[in-house]
């Protein structure tokens, strides 16, 4: 089969169509796509790179030509929305630190409200434009992606997360309206993001997992709201369930993504029979394998993977800051390594 672009062969992968071989991305997980290593690289660090459009699109460029790995990904962290919304940031002056949530203001229903200019707030223009700015660099020969924090995750940034799982019991009025809410604000802040440049969006809930909000909350309120976020997504969309969803695979299903991003703990080989035409991307372990074994140790995982059906290799939930770019290199080289027979 004649070598095919990475923009072609990643979103031949992620759509069923033939690929040469299974491509090396990130594309889902929640963690982005730079590490420590790449920021000393380039001479390009976080915190500026998340708030400057010209940076963040410069390291995640960086990224992608240091790694091998076959898409340009931004950005890098969940603040981005709440901070829109009124959410006050930390910002921590190191390379490894990600911008976090420090006061969540919402207490009730009545205090939540959509600013009329809700995409020209906070760090949304700075990402768009980086978007628009990898788009541009790409050329049609790579695909750009990009993430988005899942409407219950969302809601659970703008209230305390505590709180928003005690009130699936105590107050489950108030979650449905806090996620009601939500829920149109990654449907605008995603759609953007297509828009700006994006081909492919992944939708992060590390909170909403039916392993962490509990199988009565993901039915009751999380699965509801990505399927009606999967039916407005104008793009291709993957889902990352940030935790082991082996049980509840039906219901994963049902959400309506075209793709889903897979931590370490899932079994490929029971899983994947009955995702039918829904991709499945993973699922090196970010936090294991990846930051702290050796390259050798991740050629044995990616091999694995590969061998279980992945259809996109990637590490199971992103870059981790502090993972060694020898291990990203090396879970590229076993992708290539995998080329498929006509």
């Amino acid at each position: 089969m004649v070598e095919m672009t990475p923009r072609r062969r990643v979103l031949a992968a992620l759509m069923g169509g033939k690929v040469d071989r299974v491509p090396a991305t990130c594309i889902g997980g929640c963690g982005g796509s730079v590490c420590v290593e790449i920021q000393e690289a380039v001479g390009i660090y976080w915190p500026e790179a998340h708030r400057d459009a010209e940076k963040m699109a410069k390291l995640s460029s960086a990224a992608q030509k240091l790694t091998g790995l076959e898409n340009l990904r931004a950005p890098y962290d969940f603040a981005i929305m709440p901070e829109a919304l009124g959410c006050k940031t930390e910002y921590r002056d190191k390379p490894e630190a990600k911008p976090g949530v420090r006061e969540h203001p919402f207490k009730k229903p009545e205090d939540l409200s959509m600013p009329d200019d809700f995409l020209e707030k906070g760090r949304i223009p700075a990402v768009l434009e980086a978007l628009s700015l990898l788009k541009e660099e790409s050329d049609d020969f790579l695909p750009v992606s990009s993430f988005a924090l899942g409407p219950f995750s969302l809601a659970g940034q703008l209230t305390k997360p505590e709180d928003l799982i005690m009130w699936t019991v105590t107050k489950p009025d108030y979650v449905e309206e806090f996620v009601k809410f939500s829920t149109e604000v990654v449907i605008e802040y995603a759609n953007a993001q297509y828009r700006a440049g994006s081909d492919v969006i992944t939708i992060g809930e590390p909170l909403g997992a039916p392993d962490i909000a509990g199988p009565d909350a993901f039915r009751k309120f999380v699965k509801p709201a990505l399927i009606k976020l999967a039916n407005n997504l104008q793009g291709i969309k993957i889902f990352h369930p940030c935790g082991d969803w082996n049980r509840f695979v039906s219901d994963v299903i049902e959400t309506g993504f075209d793709g889903i991003s897979t931590r370490e703990e899932i079994d490929i080989m029971r899983v994947k029979p009955q995702l039918g035409d829904i991709r499945i991307l993973g699922n090196i372990s970010s936090k294991g394998v990846l930051t702290f074994g050796s390259p050798e140790e991740v050629k044995t995982e990616a091999r694995k993977a590969l061998k279980l059906g992945v259809d996109l290799l990637e590490p199971a939930c992103g870059v981790e800051p502090l993972m060694p770019l020898k291990n990203i290199k090396a879970l590229v080289e076993v992708a290539r390594e995998s080329k498929k027979e006509e």
